[in-house]
């Protein structure tokens, strides 16, 4: 049953509150009597600084480099946040269709996902798979004005807004989205760790808005019951480094961590990110390698097994393999970007894969190597043996024996529930 038409909507474009140029955006919504809807969005994010023909965003994860974490606050209760942004944002722009990653995703988020095939590229480069061909002009410019900037809708990363109808801010009087901005180059938000940033655009937020007492009465009576969503909460262990000399040469090493983080509450999926501790391997030569340090590193012959309550998820010795994580990531998540070589060790992608100045694309092998699992139900005791085969290396990347950060995303179920008072009660069920 519709409560309103499109001509009782209003387009709001929020000035943040408080601005720290590379640090924190604060937007309020304190208005009375509204009924804001979920379909937010962030606009203008981006930096200006360096013009260049060669200057670009991360490839991956484009203008959302920047940001760090996410938290959309009522008062002190917080409602949904999204924490190690550049990771799980990286996940999701590859989780979906190439078709969706090269023709919106790339518009919208300013890096270069989507292949097609490069006729129109040079010897040996000619007939490849090429990513970016799609792209616009994605030159971060010298003027906070003439530099393009992203945009994110949040229900993409802050799945509460996906449940709701709407936020009325009789319930929530005090709402606050606080987005966590890192502008350091160093961290591989561009292409290249030499270019220049001078500064941010300036963020905006923009919200559509009901301001209609009687229709926001009417849609508020409908949230009498409350509302459920899958929270995504973040924890993360460490991976020891390895033996990279010959004395480590196809020797497995494996970690079995017990993940409290999730105890007595209902998970549904889980996804795996890892990363690199020492992130300096990420970039050669003032380079970013690849999707850098917002890829998921591939590890020789990984394998991982999943214990919850007692028992394994996985038959056998669990996933082990490219083919069978990839299997397991579509299964969890659906469609997914991929390429050949993408979340594989000892490909050489160059073969088939270019990007679209007409190079070897063999640094973008092994660069999106998760784990997904589908768990659907309440963790009491959760256990994961996490397994990869040494080998002796001596380049400065070299994943499979370097010291990680294991990152974990799971799907919580949590409810607001309202209360005869007037206030309401987050609570995990």
């Amino acid at each position: 049953m519709a409560f309103y038409s499109s001509g009782q909507v209003q387009s709001l474009y929020i000035d943040p509150k408080s601005f720290i140029d590379g640090r924190r955006a604060v937007f309020e919504l304190d208005g009375h009597h509204l009924a804001y809807l979920p379909n937010m969005r962030l606009l203008n994010i981006g930096i200006f600084g360096q013009a260049t023909a060669t200057a670009r965003y991360n490839d991956l994860v484009g203008a959302n480099a920047i940001i760090e974490a996410i938290h959309l606050y009522d008062g002190k209760t917080l409602l949904s946040e999204v924490r190690k942004y550049g990771q799980y944002r990286g996940f999701l722009l590859q989780n979906v269709k190439n078709s969706s990653a090269q023709s919106v995703s790339a518009m919208k988020n300013l890096n270069k996902l989507g292949f097609c095939q490069s006729h129109n590229l040079a010897g040996a480069e000619r007939g490849k798979l090429a990513y970016g061909l799609n792209t616009v002009a994605l030159n971060p410019d010298t003027t906070r004005d003439g530099a393009f900037g992203g945009i994110i809708d949040l229900r993409e990363v802050l799945p509460l807004l996906n449940n709701m109808s709407h936020l009325p801010s009789d319930m929530f009087k005090n709402l606050r989205l606080e987005v966590i901005f890192n502008t350091n180059v160093a961290r591989g938000i561009m292409n290249n760790n030499t270019h220049t940033i001078a500064g941010m655009k300036f963020p905006l937020l923009a919200v559509d808005v009901i301001d209609d007492e009687s229709v926001v009465r009417k849609m508020n009576a409908g949230m009498s019951r409350g509302v459920q969503w899958l929270e995504i909460e973040h924890t993360q262990v460490s991976f020891p480094v390895g033996d990279a000399t010959n004395n480590g040469q196809n020797v497995k090493q494996s970690i079995n961590t017990k993940i409290d983080a999730y105890k007595n509450k209902s998970v549904e999926r889980l996804l795996q990110i890892k990363e690199l501790v020492d992130a300096t391997p990420y970039i050669d030569t003032n380079v970013v390698q690849g999707f850098g340090a917002f890829s998921s590193p591939a590890l020789q012959n990984e394998r991982i097994q999943y214990r919850l309550n007692g028992r394994n998820i996985i038959p056998d010795i669990g996933v082990q393999g490219s083919a069978e994580q990839m299997s397991y990531v579509v299964d969890t998540f659906g469609d997914g970007f991929a390429f050949p070589g993408s979340n594989a060790t000892d490909i050489d992608s160059g073969v088939v894969v270019s990007d679209s100045l007409g190079t070897d694309g063999t640094k973008y092998a092994g660069q999106l190597s998760y784990n997904a699992v589908y768990l659907g139900e309440r963790v009491r005791d959760l256990q994961i043996e996490h397994e990869r085969t040494q080998m002796e290396d001596t380049t400065a990347f070299r994943p499979s024996t370097a010291a990680l950060n294991v990152h974990y995303f799971a799907e919580v179920r949590k409810a607001i529930v309202p209360q005869k008072s007037g206030e309401y009660l987050v609570s995990y069920l």
